[in-house]
């Protein structure tokens, strides 16, 4: 439970920083994943380091393709390999595809208002934390 609450704590930051600035810090990526590796050794001690670190580089590797179509940025990439050390790297390509449903709303606004908003990028740290607390819900976390 502990870092459920630390990942929606670190979420709600990304969130706030990429709606201000459009975009996600590296420092506060590095700060999360060194919580959430932090947190999988209080947890499951040393030995899960590695496995925890792998569950990043799997989704990481997974996205890559999103973010070379320029479909994702790299913020975004590093949040859900954030997000995959704190659960897994299913729960995060879940929570990606989630977050893909709910990016359709600010879409919409995109293709049918009449004001461009955000020079048309979408900041998609709101839609995954959507999609992450959906996936956490589903999953009963």
């Amino acid at each position: 439970m502990e870092s459920i609450v630390s990942l929606f704590f670190f979420l709600l930051l990304a969130v706030w920083q990429d709606y201000h600035t459009q975009k996600i810090s590296n420092s506060l990526i590095i700060t999360a994943l060194l919580g959430a590796i932090l947190s999988q050794i209080r947890q499951n001690g040393f030995q899960s380091i590695l496995p925890s670190v792998n569950q990043a580089f799997i989704i990481i590797l997974i996205l890559f393709p999103f973010y070379l179509c320029k479909a994702l940025g790299a913020g975004d990439l590093k949040l859900l390999g954030v997000t995959a050390v704190f659960l897994s790297w299913r729960q995060a390509l879940m929570a990606f595809l989630s977050g893909m449903f709910f990016a359709l709303v600010p879409v919409f606004f995109l293709l049918f208002g009449r004001k461009k908003c955000m020079g048309n990028k979408i900041p998609m740290s709101g839609p995954f934390l959507g999609g992450i607390l959906l996936t956490l819900y589903l999953t009963d976390l």
